[in-house]
């Protein structure tokens, strides 16, 4: 029987074994974990982790290699060539690239926009172009934007967002079609349904993982528990991004009070996050913009509650008894939200731990079976 599978080739700056970039490694692996059956998924990626000067161990440079449900072609720094990229996008049916203002998706742009390119070509937005992150680096990615406009870079390809929300985002910097849009949300981690128990005494265990950088916010997380009365151990997890954010975040660590501890605990590669999480109770993440957050889906299957910004997808927290949701500013709102929980006690911790983790097996359930991929995949032409 010939093989009638589409064959997508991604093109992003990470993947594994690499983890310190955080939710596009974890996107594009929930991707290929929930339709690498359906699809053939290939993968040109670069051959070591963020901020590493030497290459994974045990792959091979320049060629494919089998991970999980997909076939991945790692090549070098500065190795996104336009003739690696032409050569690849020819074997396949289409080519789903991870951004637009990284050098690999430049450079795919351009071969597309020149013709050298038959097949179509998707952006995934990845949340780069929300207001906040948008004005991060806010001249470099406007020249960009503003270029590609000017020069028609932007015509002839599809842009996969999250939501409408999201497009209307892209839409304020990016000159392009309704049809040229579609959404599909983030793919969830497969989540493991076994109860969970947490410990709690008379200190509440509040985590906080990402990569430290400003758009994370640790720095809000750490002015927040500055004006928590009750017993507080806050964890912090994650790679340093910027090293000049972590000194600042140091200096604010030095005013927690004396009832709120600290420590910090470096990075947890990727698939150790979840069984990582289960001993903490809450997730504190005022991040200033996720376009879906695996974080916190991953904290939610952990059992932790979460208290977020409203920077995020997750708005109905509140509602399903799960956690808060708060604009960024409204801090005191977070300083109540945490003292509600450090004034739970076990029996009370562990009854809305079991509410978030039937909350994020809903939540998966319901986006694998309506997920946009597919439409994606199967309706996008050259």
């Amino acid at each position: 029987m010939p093989n009638t599978k589409k064959t997508i080739l991604i093109i992003t700056g990470r993947y594994l074994p690499g983890y310190k970039d955080g939710g596009p490694v974890r996107s594009i692996k929930n991707l290929t974990d929930f339709l690498g059956r359906e699809y053939d998924f290939k993968i040109l990626t670069c051959d070591r982790d963020h901020g590493d000067t030497e290459p994974y161990p045990n792959i091979k440079v320049n060629d494919w290699n089998r991970v999980g449900n997909a076939d991945v072609y790692y090549v070098p720094p500065k190795g996104f060539k336009m003739s690696v990229i032409k050569k690849l996008a020819a074997e396949v049916d289409l080519i789903y690239v991870c951004g637009c203002f990284n050098d690999y998706a430049i450079n795919t742009l351009l071969l597309n926009h020149l013709g050298q390119i038959k097949k179509p070509v998707v952006v995934a937005a990845m949340g780069l172009f929300s207001p906040m992150e948008f004005c991060l680096k806010y001249k470099k990615k406007k020249l960009f934007t503003t270029v590609f406009n000017l020069t028609g870079m932007f015509k002839n390809l599809y842009w996969s967002a999250t939501s409408e929300l999201e497009i209307s985002e892209i839409k304020q910097q990016v000159k392009a079609r309704d049809d040229q849009f579609f959404v599909a949300e983030d793919l969830p981690r497969v989540v493991d349904q076994t109860p969970i128990h947490k410990v709690k005494g008379d200190t509440l265990e509040v985590v906080w993982i990402s990569h430290i950088a400003p758009k994370k916010n640790l720095k809000g997380a750490i002015q927040i528990l500055q004006q928590v009365k009750g017993k507080v151990h806050f964890t912090i997890y994650g790679p340093v991004h910027v090293e000049e954010y972590w000194k600042e975040c140091q200096e604010e660590l030095k005013e927690l009070p004396a009832n709120v501890t600290w420590d910090y605990k470096g990075n947890v590669e990727s698939e150790q996050v979840v069984e990582t999480l289960k001993p903490y109770h809450v997730f504190l993440f005022p991040t200033l913009g996720e376009n879906y957050g695996h974080v916190i889906q991953e904290a939610l299957s952990a059992g932790c509650v979460c208290i977020l910004s409203d920077q995020t997808p997750w708005k109905d927290l509140e509602e399903n008894g799960v956690g808060y949701v708060f604009p960024v500013e409204e801090t005191n709102a977070f300083v109540n939200a945490v003292e509600d929980y450090t004034e739970m006690n076990e029996e009370e911790i562990n009854a809305v731990a079991d509410k978030a983790l039937k909350y994020a097996i809903r939540n998966s359930n319901e986006k694998v079976k309506s997920t946009g991929y597919r439409s994606l995949f199967d309706k996008a032409r050259r």
